[in-house]
């Protein structure tokens, strides 16, 4: 005798004690398994969106620019980051100066940042402040005339 029950899903056999199970119910079950798990492992589109899939295909996007002077400064990406980060090419991270010291990285996310470089959207805007504050001070030097920097941001 065939199954008694099967279950919800898949439609497998599910014997009871008193069922006499055949070799054709083996037989269903493995092709049952074989066509609706099989068929799932290879189909890429059901495990990936097209969200995931760019996320994967293109993790992150890295550009250079080179600093005007401008006190603030937007570089836009086709997508909105969940994070990014900066720093000018040859120099530290913070480098002291006559008293005071220069930033020349940050990072940041939607949610906060480091200072001197904050996400909203597709955007990314860096700060150059204008002038060198006084002794023992800081500013944030990510778009300083002439440097070359190094932007990347994660999808």
């Amino acid at each position: 005798m065939a199954a008694s029950e099967k279950t919800a899903v898949l439609g497998l056999s599910r014997w009871k004690g008193t069922d006499k199970p055949r070799r054709a119910d083996f037989v269903a079950d493995n092709d049952a398994l074989e066509e609706k798990v099989g068929g799932h492992l290879n189909d890429e589109a059901a495990h990936l969106n097209a969200e995931r899939a760019a996320r994967l295909d293109t993790p992150m996007d890295v550009r250079t620019y080179t600093g005007n002077g401008a006190a603030q400064r937007a570089l836009l990406f086709s997508f909105t980051p969940r994070m990014a980060f900066v720093f000018a090419v040859g120099k530290g991270m913070s480098v002291s100066c006559d008293g005071y010291t220069k930033h020349y990285a940050a990072v940041a996310t939607p949610e906060q940042n480091s200072g001197g470089l904050s996400l909203n959207r597709i955007q990314a805007m860096v700060t150059q402040d204008a002038s060198a504050p006084g002794a023992g001070g800081s500013m944030f030097a990510l778009n300083e005339s002439g440097v070359t920097y190094v932007m990347a941001a994660l999808r």
